[in-house]
C-alpha cells in the first residue's frame, strides 16, 4: 500500500519538476509582446 503511494508521489514529483522547468526554459526564450519573430541578419 505505502509502496503504491510513493511511487505515485515519485512520479507527480518527476512530472511536476519537469513541466515547471519547461515553464522556466519557455519563458527565456519568449518573444516580447510587439516583436515579430525574425531571421538575425548583419545588415542593420
Amino acid at each position: 500500500m505505502w509502496q503504491a503511494i510513493g511511487v505515485t508521489f515519485i512520479i507527480f514529483a518527476i512530472l511536476f519538476s519537469g513541466i515547471w522547468a519547461l515553464k522556466k526554459s519557455a519563458n527565456k526564450f519568449k518573444v516580447p509582446k510587439g516583436v515579430k519573430p525574425q531571421p538575425y541578419d548583419n545588415d542593420d
